[in-house]
């Protein structure tokens, strides 16, 4: 019984000499060291990461399969953001503006417009500057009054003094009231003016026909 006894503690005390130096060495970092005496199992390795090529190459075959998905639809190379692709979008969709009138039609209507003008202006002949189409230009004939000064003093004359014959001489106070002094025919100023303007006027008359 004694010797079963001492066998058993000493088992005890092997396991747990055992258990504290692998604790030990795996705070010491020797778990290699363990692993190869058989005292720990070894750990999984990680995954292996992929490659750089392999990435590159995933990221072509990508980029093919949606240029073939979108077709007629892909953005705009210019474009780097969504924002521009929708004004680039706006753009290409706005109609065309109009062409310009040609030349052509301008250059017709500058020889129509030369035309016309030499039409209303006839054979006058046109300087390089306005004074010298003015002094080119035969000289205006002076319009003909319709009514001379002289008709125009008469006609004051008739109407101011409404009783007094523009043919006859002046009259004095006292003749006009019956006084028996002598008649003295004298022309006032109206009267002599009312006469000089209807001899010339009689003349001009004569002259014009």
């Amino acid at each position: 019984m004694a010797e079963e006894k001492t066998k058993l503690t000493r088992d005890g005390t092997m396991q747990v000499t055992a258990k504290e130096g692998i604790g030990y060495l795996e705070s010491s970092g020797k778990e290699t060291l363990l692993v190869m005496s058989g005292l720990k199992d070894p750990e999984p390795e990680p995954p292996a990461k992929k490659t750089k090529l392999a990435k590159g190459t995933t990221m072509v075959g990508t980029a093919k399969e949606a240029d073939r998905l979108l077709g007629d639809n892909r953005p705009d190379a210019d474009a780097m953001t969504r924002g521009q692709q929708k004004q680039i979008d706006a753009i290409s969709k706005e109609a065309p503006s109009t062409p310009k009138k040609a030349k052509l039609a301008k250059a017709g209507t500058m020889v129509a417009t030369a035309k016309e003008g030499a039409e209303l202006l006839g054979k006058e002949k046109l300087g390089d500057t306005r004074q010298e189409t003015k002094r080119k230009a035969p000289a205006a004939k002076p319009a003909m009054k319709k009514t001379t000064t002289m008709e125009k003093t008469i006609a004051e004359a008739a109407w101011t003094v409404p009783d007094i014959n523009v043919e006859e001489g002046r009259k004095t106070r006292s003749q006009a009231s019956g006084a028996a002094k002598p008649a003295i025919k004298r022309d006032g100023t109206m009267q002599k003016t009312a006469k000089e303007g209807k001899a010339f006027v009689k003349a001009g008359k004569k002259s014009k026909k």
